[in-house]
């Protein structure tokens, strides 16, 4: 599926969608005012579409009306220099003598570099950390503290992952056992952002249309995503929300 230019990619999605015209590419939708909003390690400011409110779960924002449900998540480490960044979190806090919580961290690094490396690559990135964790005291510091700046030196071992890995660990692994299939991809830049922007529909039927767009900030995803809801409802909902977010900045967009 050929990609989208970016040139005039936001005039051409707004008018495919349902119900959408008259949106356009304004900041914020009509009527209402961008709020700052803090998703896991991203700091954003967004406008919450008529209608619809937010709800907050730190690195998952929820948006809903009625049944119809948007989420805007963190989604964890997207380069090598997030999965640094995370494992530098977990000796801050194992540092701090938070061990199980900086375990937790460890044990739940998530990234596509690790996703879709060589089992023999993913072995040999772990190996220092499991064999620290089974061959000494937890209690003792020292080698387990070491063990987390191997798993640091390893990220370099990793290769970093291309722009169709990324779209596939951001669509998730169950996509295509769904009968889903991408429909229209495109990138978009917006408020200096750069976008992934998806569209989704059933293979067999080219109904149960879905959007999902992502960005990477600072080596983290930040993922928006139609999770429940008719298109003609979630649809615009979506794309006035997308258009609305500015990330990373200190005041909101105008």
């Amino acid at each position: 599926m050929p990609l989208r230019s970016s040139a005039g990619s936001c005039v051409a999605m707004v008018l495919a969608l349902a119900g959408a015209a008259g949106a356009g590419c304004s900041p914020t939708p009509a009527g209402k005012s961008a709020e700052a909003v803090v998703v896991g390690r991203h700091h954003v400011w967004l406008a919450v579409p008529k209608g619809w409110e937010r709800l907050d779960h730190g690195r998952q924002q929820l948006f809903r009306n009625g049944e119809a449900q948007i989420s805007l998540v963190d989604l964890g480490p997207a380069t090598r220099a997030g999965m640094v960044s995370e494992l530098q979190s977990a000796d801050s806090l194992w540092r701090a003598g938070r061990h199980l919580d900086a375990i937790h961290r460890i044990r739940n690094l998530r990234s596509p570099a690790l996703r879709y490396a060589e089992s023999q690559t993913r072995a040999d990135f772990w190996k220092p950390w499991t064999d620290a964790a089974y061959n000494s005291d937890p209690a003792d510091s020292f080698p387990m503290g070491l063990a987390l700046n191997a798993l640091i030196a390893g990220t370099n071992a990793l290769t970093e992952a291309t722009p169709d890995q990324m779209l596939k660990y951001v669509l998730g692994p169950d996509f295509n056992k769904e009968r889903t299939e991408v429909s229209h991809q495109g990138q978009r830049t917006i408020h200096g952002s750069d976008w992934t922007d998806v569209e989704t529909w059933s293979r067999v039927s080219h109904q149960y249309r879905s959007r999902i767009a992502y960005l990477v900030d600072d080596g983290y995803f930040l993922v928006l995503t139609i999770d429940a809801g008719i298109f003609e409802q979630t649809g615009p909902a979506f794309e006035a929300l997308l258009t609305s977010i500015d990330v990373g900045a200190e005041e909101p967009a105008k």
